[in-house]
């Protein structure tokens, strides 16, 4: 008898430990589908989500989006072109080798090299005319202009070992040779579209990561992702359908998460060609020029779309209407600008008075498995459009292929979606004109050129003086928002549930990570 009560006692023994190890594993699934493990490929949100388990920044941001100390323990103005960074001390990277000053310069020589980038991290670079190393923990950025955002751009690039990265290509990175980081966790497998495995690191210099094991699952499609989590596959799913929020409110064993996004969906416009692939005559023909190049008729876009209407039917509350690059309530934004309203009259008159009372045929291009509802809602817009009298078509592709064809001039109005920290970054990457050499207009895909809106900006971007630097670039949003280049619809509101027992920490950045996830330990 006593022998099988040990028994009892060892087998119980075992499962709680058993079920222990269990609790120390996180099963996500993701909309975000990560393409590549070289964190300078792509600057996106599936990129910036996943790789920041990986590799770290030398600044990270806080909950209001402030810059704070990571890889760099502080930093400084030494006069407006210099700034000495302190580099935090006994860090390494996953192979072993010590971070020093010789990682970050090889990352800042490594990221406008990348080829074939379809938004390139140079964006947060090209400011820096050199970096001189003092010590191997003491380095000096020399800026070409007055940079008073640097902080911020240093939050935007991850750090790579330069013994492990050296001559390593993006497909390097990608077959996990050289995806070494110094972040909490490190790689155990990825397959591209499909699934990250990362295991906890345990020489991370900081507090000991919450998870032992992550496996993030790329689940694209709404129902199969509230699936796997309803049927318990799954521990935690972000872009909730709006339409199933309700009911998952009212099941007691799961939690559902908030928060406000730091980022717009936009629809942009080829408002620079005399002739546009997706614009021709009602009937199919080609035009002799290109109405989205007159400003009344882009207006009159805008002013046709019920931005109201989109954020109650389409997405059930989860958004805001938009009237910039983003919400009024983050760094550098233009407060009291106020969202064109939905004035279908007017809209038509300014159409007429362009010359184009009898409409246009449009094809509206978005993606189908990128964000949510993203062909819903471009559906919607079509739908707007063509009550304008215009002849409007929708064709949805997946991200994989969207982007792409984006970046190439393929299109004539799209819709996506983009964030930053800080409204100068979206400015300065939809709106400003296309100039690789200074990481100006990288997500700029219709060439959109305005030389005083990118004046104003460049003035902002190089005046220390923050009450002066806020009043140019505000007049540099407003003068772009009133030119009308693209056409923001909405702000996005994040939506995140969870079994009970684990809770998450929205983000303001289109973020869905472990880092972000904790266990309550109620279940």
């Amino acid at each position: 008898m006593l022998a099988r009560r040990l028994a009892i006692c060892f087998a119980l023994a075992l499962s709680v430990c058993a079920a222990s190890a269990s609790a120390q594993n996180l099963m996500m699934g993701t909309k975000l589908e990560l393409n590549t493990l070289d964190p300078h490929f792509f600057a996106a949100f599936p990129t910036g989500s996943s790789h920041e388990l990986i590799y770290e920044r030398l600044a990270a941001l806080d909950e209001k989006l402030v810059p704070r100390p990571q890889l760099a323990a502080s930093w400084k103005n030494i006069d407006n072109l210099t700034w000495e960074i302190k580099l935090r001390k006994g860090v390494v990277f996953h192979n072993g080798a010590p971070f020093t000053a010789d990682d970050v310069i090889f990352t800042w020589e490594r990221v406008p090299n990348v080829p074939n980038s379809p938004n390139s991290f140079s964006q947060f670079t090209r400011s820096v005319e050199k970096i001189v190393k003092l010590d191997d923990y003491t380095i000096q950025m020399k800026t070409f202009t007055p940079t008073p955002m640097l902080p911020n751009d240093l939050a935007n690039v991850f750090i790579v070992s330069a013994s492990a990265a050296k001559g390593m290509s993006t497909q390097d990175f990608n077959s996990g040779k050289a995806a070494i980081g110094t972040g909490q966790y490190k790689l155990v497998e990825w397959k591209n579209g499909e699934q990250l495995v990362v295991e906890r690191f345990d020489k991370y210099w900081g507090a000991k990561p919450t998870w032992a094991k992550v496996t993030e699952r790329v689940i694209a499609k709404d129902p199969t992702r509230l699936a796997a989590l309803l049927s318990g596959q799954v521990d935690v799913i972000d872009a909730v359908p709006s339409a199933d929020l309700a009911r998952i409110k009212s099941d007691g064993k799961f939690v559902l998460f908030r928060g406000p996004a730091a980022l717009v969906h936009y629809i942009a416009l080829d408002s620079a060609r005399d002739v546009s692939p997706f614009v021709t005559a009602k009937d199919g023909k080609p035009l002799d020029k290109n109405p989205l190049k007159d400003v009344r008729v882009r207006k009159a876009l805008s002013l046709a779309i019920n931005r109201a209407l989109i954020v109650t039917r389409m997405m059930d509350g989860s958004g805001i209407a938009a009237a910039q690059l983003l919400g009024e309530q983050f760094p550098g934004s233009l407060k009291g600008l106020k969202p064109d309203p939905f004035d279908l009259m007017k809209a038509q008159a300014l159409l007429k008075e362009a010359g184009w009372a009898d409409g246009f045929r449009i094809v509206l291009h978005a993606t189908n498995d990128r964000y949510p509802n993203d062909a819903s809602v471009a559906q919607a817009i079509a739908q707007m459009w063509t009550r304008l009298g215009l002849k409007a078509e929708v064709e949805t592709l997946p991200g994989s292929l969207f982007f792409s064809r984006a970046s190439k001039q393929d299109f004539s109005a799209f819709a996506a979606q983009y964030g930053a920290e800080e409204a100068a970054n979206s400015l300065r990457a939809l709106v400003a004109s296309s100039i690789p050499a200074k990481g100006f207009g990288t997500a700029n895909r219709t060439r959109y050129t305005n030389t005083i809106v990118d004046q104003l900006l460049a003035d902002a971007l190089q005046t220390m003086d923050a009450e002066r630097r806020d009043d140019l670039l505000g007049r540099a949003i407003r003068f772009a928002m009133n030119d009308q280049p693209l056409i923001p619809v909405f702000y996005p509101i994040f939506d995140f549930a969870a079994k009970k027992g684990l809770m998450v920490t929205p983000r303001a950045q289109r973020r869905f990570n472990a880092l972000m996830i904790k266990s309550t330990g109620k279940s």
